[in-house]
């Protein structure tokens, strides 16, 4: 069984807010484990394509920010590589 792990670091902006309201998964719930590939592709497809009101435009997260994917996590950055987000996929 598999579930998320949204680790925020340091003062949050509010599009880090609006995206873990909109999560795609529960974060409270456990999954199978064959789904926990699907489920991280969902979830990445989900980061880059969020979009944020800023300063009367829309912003792309995925453009706007570096996102950074491994087997298990997806890490948040801005360009300048100060952390804002980590979601962790925990096997449990």
């Amino acid at each position: 069984m598999v579930g998320f792990i949204i680790e925020k670091h340091g003062k949050q902006p509010d599009w880090a807010l609006m995206l873990m309201a909109t999560f795609p998964f529960d974060r409270k719930k456990e999954y199978p484990d064959v789904e926990r590939y699907a489920m991280m592709g969902a979830v990445l497809n989900h980061v880059e394509s969020f979009t944020y009101k800023k300063r009367n435009s829309m912003q792309t997260l995925g453009i706007t920010h570096n996102i950074h994917c491994t087997d298990n996590s997806i890490k948040i950055s801005t360009l300048n590589d100060k952390p804002v987000l980590t979601i962790h996929l925990i096997e449990q």
